[in-house]
């Protein structure tokens, strides 16, 4: 019979790190760089060292493991647990220059269901990028990459509301999709002055997917172009403070126009903002900014958005062995979210996260998160809150072996009846790196 009980995870994944701790002291931490939390910190005794091929180093590693997912298609009732065995490889190649810079990296997240293999997902991702210094004070940059995801149960495009407060799911599985893009950027410093310009455009191509009713739909009316350019200029006005202003211009054009129902998505959108980045010698290092987003669509049956922009990232070293990270996002998504008769142009995702990292030993590092974010939908009224609480561990038994684990809670709660669920994660994985 298949184990259902969460604590019978929780009580294996507690058992092994405390078997495997040493009888230790914590060893004194190397000093934190500008911008660095624990977990980036070099450890140079556990550190990966890769494999050396002349002026680069290949950094492989792959880790393994079990989920528990207490529900699994994110059901507001009639919940369906199940194991989850995850498979994650990665390999970094990075450049050793002088000057330039030259990196590759590609990594994979296999998920295999014990009982549900309608919900098995193979996803992937693949970046080149570079930089190339001009002069000390001027470079351009630019990186390529491709990348499979996967819609799952919880995304809020999944589901279908008939306008009768009953909800049901669209698809019988998840809707894969392909993300391929590119962008370049120019960067040049003027004594305190410093300015970036950065463009950059990605497609987007939907596989099609097999809905509840057991039939196949094509979903490449959703395959997309998204073209971005960005304007930046900084100000440092005392050392450690630049005040700054930017501005950007987006476009979107789908493949085809209109789409399978009759309605053209293609929009344009800008966003303006003014903000403050500091670096304090290394304790408080980030970026906060505010300002007005916008997104026109060509369709006027489609709703239109404006409203305040916001975002930002800390990092705060409260102490050489404790970091606290903060982050703040606000961003248009696309959606093909309908109820009833009335139809999602978009949604509103605002994120608000902070997270705490803490080094008890050179080897084991301990984390915690707190999540929330907020889905607000245009031209539906429909909006979402989902609260995620994280905390986990990381054990390095040698340099070439390491244990994670960690649990997971989140919860949605929707103006609309039926979109509310909550969902419980605890997974155990061992690493092997070289």
């Amino acid at each position: 019979m298949k184990p259902s009980s969460l604590s019978l995870l929780a009580l294996a994944l507690a058992s092994t790190v405390l078997t495997a701790l040493p009888a230790a002291t914590p060893v004194s931490a190397q000093e934190l760089q500008p911008g660095e939390t624990v977990l980036e910190r070099r450890r140079p005794e556990v550190e990966q060292l890769g494999i050396r091929a002349g002026s680069f180093r290949i950094l492989p590693r792959i880790e393994t493991g079990l989920t528990y997912e207490s529900n699994v298609f994110a059901t507001e009732s009639n919940t369906r647990d199940d194991f989850i065995w995850v498979t994650q490889p990665r390999v970094d190649v990075r450049s050793d220059f002088n000057n330039h810079a030259l990196n590759f990296s590609a990594s994979g997240n296999i998920g295999r269901f014990f009982d549900y293999s309608s919900e098995n997902y193979a996803d992937y991702r693949a970046q080149v990028d570079g930089r190339y210094d001009i002069t000390r004070d001027s470079s351009v940059s630019g990186l390529l990459f491709s990348r499979r995801d996967h819609e799952g149960r919880s995304d809020p495009n999944f589901d279908v509301s008939l306008g009768t407060g009953t909800v049901v799911p669209r698809f019988a599985e998840p809707v894969n999709y392909f993300t391929h893009g590119g962008e370049a950027s120019f960067n040049q410093r003027f004594n305190r002055l410093r300015v970036r310009l950065t463009g950059g455009a990605q497609y987007t191509s939907y596989q099609d997917a097999e809905l509840i009713t057991g039939r196949t739909e094509s979903q490449e009316d959703r395959d997309r172009w998204s073209y971005t350019g960005t304007a930046r200029a900084g100000y440092e006005f005392i050392q450690g403070y630049e005040a700054f202003v930017q501005g950007s211009y987006n476009w979107t054009r789908y493949r085809l126009t209109p789409d399978f129902g009759g309605v053209n998505r293609d929009s344009d959108g800008y966003e303006v903002v003014g903000g403050l980045s500091t670096d304090l010698t290394g304790l408080i290092n980030g970026e906060i900014y505010a300002g007005y987003l916008s997104r026109t669509y060509d369709d006027p049956t489609l709703k239109d958005f404006g409203g305040l922009a916001l975002g930002g990232r800390l990092n705060w070293s409260v102490t050489q062995l404790t970091s606290v990270t903060g982050s703040l996002s606000r961003q248009v998504r696309e959606s093909t979210y309908a109820r009833g008769s009335q139809i999602a142009s978009s949604y509103n995702r605002t994120v608000a996260a902070v997270g705490v990292d803490h080094e008890l030993l050179r080897t084991l590092l301990l984390n915690a998160r707190v999540q929330w974010r907020q889905d607000d939908f245009n031209g539906v009224d429909r909006t979402d809150d989902v609260y995620t609480l994280g905390a986990g561990a990381s054990y390095q038994l040698s340099r070439y072996v390491f244990v994670n684990g960690g649990y997971t809670y989140e919860k949605r709660n929707s103006n609309l009846s039926g979109f509310d669920y909550s969902d419980n994660l605890v997974y155990l994985r061992v690493g092997a790196q070289m």
